[in-house]
């Protein structure tokens, strides 16, 4: 009795030490797998801050949407087998226990789930299978982006099938309600709510928010134990952007682009529309197009992120220059050379034969060897500030991804048939919406601003975080330079200018063609019948209330000569009679001032 008395105390000794090692010493070790049977986290997600227009129009929200996963642990758990087939074997839990063994009980429940929710999921039976077979611990993705009444109708099929071990889990799916309109700003959101392109990109930080969890701890059938639920962080939602577009007119932008891309069948094109004084973008649109809703197509932004020589739009520099220096004015005589220049080698032509003519006639009939004797005069030191005033050769900081800060050279980089190109827009790298900022300083009275895409940034309550204020970078020419530039400009929109199809009936309209040869790839030379078309222009003229630019990259038509004139002129007109319609711009001129008559067009 001695001994069996000693043996039973060393025993329960030893039991009692392992009971204390167990719930003092490995404490942790068990309690972390026991929760990770039972506890779990879930994540609350943030909703993604929406943007619209300036009018408060809706252009991309975040929507709930929900992910249908499988838990491989609660899956091959005997509970959830026993009772996920007693109604199909018509038994008690009790029955099946001693009928089948856990093994069996797990491939019976799991061959059961493939028969009576692949159907109602939409996946084959021998995919599910597959999914269900692919783990034993972790999750199992079944479906993902189900919305609300997808949802119910699988948990309806779940409830009365009496499955377990498969659950809904809240996440959200960016919506663009116009996904074909205004898509290569807006940019898009991959699969895991990061911005990639546009606005979506830029204003990421502010958009995303912040998650938030919580801890829940589930019974054998996976049911939430309410009581037993753990900490709870709140998520924070992310911050709303205003845009300065107004997506009225972004639509009649996008017809008139449309329309254009399918009659001349380009290589690219894009158009801008801004409000001069203050620099807010009002409508921007690109072709190739960009669809959000299926990702496909080009999502460049050619607008902010392509280079080209402008041609003859960037003569506004060179007689800018001129003016403000003084060194011409718009009445001194420039003779033109009859249509050839030559002077030690260097060679200037003209479209046309022009003998002598005023400053402004030579820019209303874009004459190149006017301008390169106007630009000669300003020095080539000036003519780079000048350049360099206007915002080439830098990015414009406008808040969007993918800009480009084109391309200009240092004077002594240049040689002389360098800056005979220069001055006619040759030689240079500029971007359309840097050539639609530039007239924008004409079009303003001199000042240089800052382009503006975003008006403020609010919570979700609708308070204000941060408002975005017009920013003037620098004065460039003054009031009367700027003056002399929009009368010298409506000459150019006149009969006797190259832009006559410009003209807009009831409306004084004044802006410059451009036409330049296109650059062959590596800048070896120019690719023969092949142009980047443009115009640019701003109206009524006596008080300008938005500028457009127009650039058409490689058109194609029959007919008619590829000039920024017959082909960029006319797309804006039909632009601008749709702006002036829609912003209820009233005339400022009578018919009798707008009667056409022939003349030539650059």
């Amino acid at each position: 009795m001695a001994l069996v008395c000693a043996g039973m105390t060393v025993l329960f000794s030893v039991l009692s030490f392992r009971l204390v090692y167990v719930q003092m010493v490995q404490h942790k070790h068990y309690s972390e797998i026991a929760e990770r049977a039972y506890v779990r986290q879930q994540k609350l997600p943030a909703s993604r801050g929406v943007i619209t227009d300036r009018n408060g129009e809706l252009l991309a929200r975040s929507q709930t949407v929900y992910t249908l996963y499988a838990d491989a642990y609660h899956l091959r758990s005997h509970t959830t087998g026993i009772m996920g087939i007693a109604k199909a074997e018509g038994m008690g839990p009790r029955a099946l226990r001693k009928k089948y063994s856990p093994e069996q009980v797990t491939e019976k429940y799991l061959q059961r789930l493939v028969s009576v929710m692949a159907d109602p999921l939409g996946i084959s039976r021998k995919k599910m299978s597959q999914l269900l077979r692919s783990k034993k611990q972790g999750e199992v993705i079944l479906l993902k982006g189900l919305e609300e009444d997808e949802r119910q109708r699988i948990a309806d099929v779940m409830t009365s099938e009496r499955v377990g071990g498969i659950y809904f889990k809240t996440s959200s799916r960016r919506f663009y309600p116009s996904p074909r309109v205004l898509t290569h700003v807006i940019g898009y959101v991959n699969e895991r709510g990061d911005g990639k392109e546009g606005l979506e990109k830029a204003f990421d930080d502010q958009m995303k928010g912040e998650d938030g969890y919580r801890n829940i701890e589930r019974d054998r059938r996976g049911r939430e134990i309410l009581a037993f639920r753990r900490e709870t962080v709140e998520p924070r939602n992310g911050l709303d952007v205003e845009l300065t577009i107004d997506m009225g007119l972004q639509t009649r932008l996008e017809q008139v682009v449309e329309e254009a891309w399918k009659l001349y069948t380009p290589k690219k094109m894009t158009a801008v529309i801004m409000d001069p004084f203050s620099g807010a973008v009002l409508a921007m649109a690109s072709r190739p197009h960009f669809d959000l809703s299926t990702r496909e197509g080009k999502r460049k932004n050619i607008a902010i992120s392509d280079m080209y020589e402008p041609g003859s739009t960037f003569k506004i520099v060179a007689l800018s220059a001129a003016l403000e220096k003084r060194v011409v004015s718009p009445h001194t005589p420039i003779h033109c050379e009859w249509g050839s220049y030559n002077s030690g080698g260097l060679q200037v032509n003209d479209h046309h034969p022009y003998g002598t003519m005023s400053v402004e006639d030579s820019f209303m009939k874009s004459s190149n060897i006017a301008i390169y004797k106007i630009a000669r005069m300003v020095g080539k030191k000036s003519f780079f500030e000048y350049m360099q005033k206007y915002g080439f050769g830098r990015k414009t900081e406008i808040t969007l991804t993918g800009e480009i800060s084109g391309r200009i050279f240092p004077p002594e980089r240049w040689s002389r048939p360098s800056f005979a190109s220069m001055s006619r827009g040759y030689e240079v790298g500029v971007t359309p919406i840097q050539m639609a900022t530039a007239l924008g300083v004409v079009a303003n009275g001199g000042e240089l601003m800052k382009p503006m895409l975003v008006r403020r940034i609010k919570d979700h309550n609708g308070r204000t975080v941060e408002e975005f204020k017009p920013q003037v970078l620098r004065r460039v020419i003054s009031e009367k330079t700027a003056q002399q530039m929009r009368d010298a400009m409506v000459k150019v929109v006149s009969d006797k200018g190259t832009a006559r199809r410009a003209k807009v009936e009831g409306y004084s309209v004044g802006g410059k063609t451009g036409t330049a040869r296109k650059a062959a790839p590596g800048g070896k030379g120019y690719l023969p019948g092949q142009y980047v078309v443009s115009f640019m222009g701003f109206l009524p003229a006596e008080n300008p209330q938005f500028t457009a630019l127009v650039m058409v990259d490689d058109p194609h038509a029959t007919g008619i000569k590829l000039y920024g004139g017959t082909i960029a002129a006319p797309i804006f007109a039909q632009l601008a009679k749709e702006t002036v319609t829609y912003l209820n711009i009233p005339p400022t001129t009578t018919k009798a001032d707008l009667v056409s008559s022939d003349s030539k067009e650059e």
